[in-house]
């Protein structure tokens, strides 16, 4: 969807669901954009170290096959590198996330088969407002003002669907897997949809201690602004008369 669409969308979904912070979007592109930060230190470092950048600053964050000396995930679970199995040990042993090698290795395979090939060379994370209008926006991650408004965007999810119980998903995945791998997977589905993340124990060291994401692909957000009127966000549940 492009960004012009998508800002437009933003517009209107701001009339009734307050976030925290700016939207953010991301874009694949054959262009080395200037001005982008990359990963430049010698030293291991989160890809949610320069998220405070993005949203405060407006820079904008260029993900490739070259990491240098920087957390692999994004590289690998971007599609850009493979997966490499390294019989559970990191997740099991070093993370203690997994109970045992056993489980952490089903943890691989279950996520390497929703690892998807990027369009092009280089993929950007950007604040929606900053990108250009031409940009083709794959995910949107959204970040909630608070669980009221949280549970909007939950029930938008919802609202037209067949199925009530799990539109909305909150897995077991690291930061950067919640942020863009499994939500641009659910693009290519006919009913796509929407990824609550955020919870790597991890990653919560480096961001605000109030903040999740809610993240879906730009196709399905348009669908879900598109159905706000007549909606229950289109009510006012705080006069007895708005039923």
């Amino acid at each position: 969807m492009k960004s012009v669409e998508v800002k437009k969308r933003i517009s209107e979904l701001s009339e009734t669901v307050s976030l925290k912070y700016p939207a953010i979007g991301w874009y694949f592109s054959s262009e080395e954009i200037e001005n982008s930060l990359v990963f430049q230190n010698k030293k291991w470092v989160c890809m949610f170290m320069y998220l405070k950048a993005v949203l405060e600053k407006g820079r904008r964050v260029r993900y490739s096959d070259d990491n240098n000396k920087a957390c692999t995930g994004p590289s690998k679970y971007f599609g850009f590198r493979d997966l490499e199995d390294d019989d559970g040990e990191f997740i099991a042993d070093v993370e203690r996330l997994k109970k045992n090698r056993d489980l952490a290795r089903l943890y691989y395979n279950e996520s390497l088969k929703r690892i998807c090939p990027p369009k092009e060379k280089y993929l950007y994370m950007e604040r929606i407002i900053d990108i250009d209008d031409d940009k083709e926006i794959e995910v949107i991650n959204f970040f909630p003002a608070d669980i009221t408004n949280l549970t909007k965007l939950v029930g938008l999810s919802v609202y037209d669907r067949v199925a009530n119980m799990d539109n909305v998903l909150a897995p077991f995945a690291s930061g950067c897997q919640a942020v863009f791998t499994l939500p641009y997977r659910e693009k290519f589905k006919d009913t796509p949809k929407s990824i609550l993340g955020l919870g790597d124990q991890l990653v919560r060291n480096f961001i605000p201690k109030d903040m999740v994401s809610f993240s879906i692909p730009s196709n399905r957000f348009v669908e879900m602004v598109d159905n706000i009127k007549g909606s229950f966000l289109d009510k006012d549940f705080k006069s007895p008369r708005g039923f």
